[in-house]
């Protein structure tokens, strides 16, 4: 099959200006680019001067790893122009599965209705063939999967036996394609890692040239600390390629941080370490409400939470740590539940959902947090405008819209905005800005391309895989807010996906 789109502005992903010219695809790849010599037998596609096509764009903190398996046209993310997620971040990644982690996962996957029947990263990859999935998943190996793989949810100190067979899981993940090793050292059990067990996990991504991706321990009060922690275990181990996930100030006590964060990346650059990160373009976050259990329930997983809390007579205890935390509920926003008495309030705050329901906030956290903790979504308000803008306008910051494929409708739960506005919000954001429109691109595509070693897309050349946006600059915008946040973004005519039209004009949707 051969497709030539003409007549329109090329925006290579190298970071060029945009120019006039066509694209030749051919059998799934670019066949050539430019002016094509006479071509015949073959669909055109004239763009008639209308708008710029460049390279699908690469997500590079995504959570779709089986939301795209629960709705395959992974319409949120599509619509916007994204053909390629990073996947398997924060520490989770749905492999390897042991009778260590498998339950676990099940549960804390289940609103897909997916039986996890697989064990290794190839498993899943055929998983995610048999159900048709269009957009690209690349998976990294999540530290707290394979924690839990080895040694379950506990907090424990792992034994060097235990230590070797996650060196032995990782190693396979790797030779199987996995592109290196998240970490997210503020969920369990990933917080009980030292800095030893992620060196020895290190080595293994740097035998491989790897990546590590890492949710940071702290985003907030020690936010320096735990940058200067992950640099120090690259270091040791040898790795060359760190993404910081999210990258962050949470907290208007921590905004001031961000010129000594960077002057941390700065100096691991220095040392030969290429550093990056990504952001998605808002000043609201976005996890389990769990987050907000004080001690000792922070560190106890989801469901032994929600146990825990079934037993009536944990309310007074839990509910006056809660009260005690003096939160200001107001920047706290009930995202997405499955408590059917709860779910009408997703995108209010808790303070207002309170005031709906006549009791307090902490009662509705902890009713929901009984009910359902494990799927029971919060975002929080505590991020600086000021810092978002300097971060995206990072020449090493990449685009993570941080959330799931997910359909038009709810049925698979509710999103952030972000996971159907982060291409469109990173763009005008930055473009408004003043920064070219061929740098932009560049963040969504060749950069992050480059930056997970994906050496096949990323950028409007031949031979690459034919993933390609076709989109209107000046009308590319994201609709989508917490009361409403499945609106598909504005001004996408079309997304191809190894040369096949898979969003646009005349293209049907299936089960959008």
């Amino acid at each position: 099959m051969r497709t030539l789109i003409c007549h329109v502005l090329l925006a290579d992903g190298t970071g060029r200006t945009p120019e006039p010219g066509a694209v030749l695809l051919e059998n799934g790849l670019i066949a050539e680019v430019g002016y094509p010599s006479a071509v015949t037998d073959c669909e055109v596609v004239d763009c008639g001067g209308r708008g710029m096509l460049a390279p699908g764009f690469i997500d590079a903190h995504g959570h779709s790893d089986l939301s795209g398996a629960a709705s395959p046209p992974c319409f949120g993310k599509i619509a916007q122009g994204f053909t390629t997620e990073i996947s398997g971040n924060c520490g989770l990644s749905p492999f390897p599965l042991t009778e260590g982690n498998r339950g676990h996962l099940s549960d804390l996957y289940r609103q897909y209705g997916i039986a996890l029947d697989w064990t290794d990263l190839n498993g899943y990859r055929d998983f995610l063939r048999h159900r048709g999935v269009k957009m690209k998943l690349e998976p990294l190996c999540g530290h707290n999967t394979l924690r839990a793989a080895v040694a379950g949810y506990a907090q424990q100190r792992l034994s060097a036996v235990q230590r070797e067979e996650m060196e032995r899981l990782l190693e396979t993940a790797m030779e199987q394609g996995a592109l290196g090793l998240s970490s997210g050292l503020l969920y369990t059990p990933g917080c009980f890692a030292d800095r030893e067990e992620l060196a020895s996990l290190l080595r293994v991504v740097a035998r491989h040239d790897g990546v590590y991706a890492t949710h940071l321990r702290s985003e907030g009060a020690q936010l320096l600390e735990s940058l200067a922690e992950t640099f120090d275990t690259v270091r040791a181990a040898g790795v060359r390629r760190v993404q910081i996930s999210h990258f962050k100030t949470a907290g208007p006590a921590n905004w001031a941080k961000l010129d000594a964060a960077l002057e941390l990346m700065e100096r691991a650059r220095r040392d030969g370490i290429q550093v990056g990160c990504d952001r998605y373009p808002y000043v609201e976050s976005l996890t389990q409400l769990s987050v907000v259990a004080p001690e000792p329930w922070g560190n106890w997983d989801d469901s032994t939470l929600s146990q825990w809390l079934a037993d009536r007579r944990h309310e007074v205890e839990f509910l006056a740590a809660l009260e005690a935390q003096k939160r200001d509920w107001s920047q706290v926003r009930l995202a997405s539940t499955g408590v059917a008495a709860y779910r009408r309030f997703a995108g209010m705050p808790f303070a207002e959902i309170a005031a709906v329901r006549g009791v307090g906030p902490e009662r509705a956290v902890l009713e929901l947090l009984r009910e359902d903790a494990v799927g029971t979504m919060a975002a929080f308000r505590g991020m600086s405008e000021e810092n978002l803008a300097r971060i995206l306008e990072l020449p090493e910051c990449c685009c993570g819209s941080d959330e799931s494929a997910r359909p038009a409708d709810d049925s698979i739960g509710l999103s952030h905005p972000r996971g159907f506005g982060a291409a469109p919000e990173f763009f005008r954001r930055l473009t408004a800005a003043g920064m070219p429109v061929g740098e932009v691109i560049r963040k969504l595509t060749g950069l992050p391309a480059a930056r997970f070693g994906l050496r096949d897309r990323g950028l409007l050349r031949r031979g690459m895989a034919a993933d390609l946006v076709w989109l209107e600059p000046e009308r590319f915008r994201s609709g989508a807010d917490f009361r409403t946040p499945h609106r598909p973004a504005e001004g996408v005519l079309g997304v191809w996906i190894d040369g096949r039209r898979v969003y646009g004009e005349g293209v049907a949707v299936p089960g959008r």
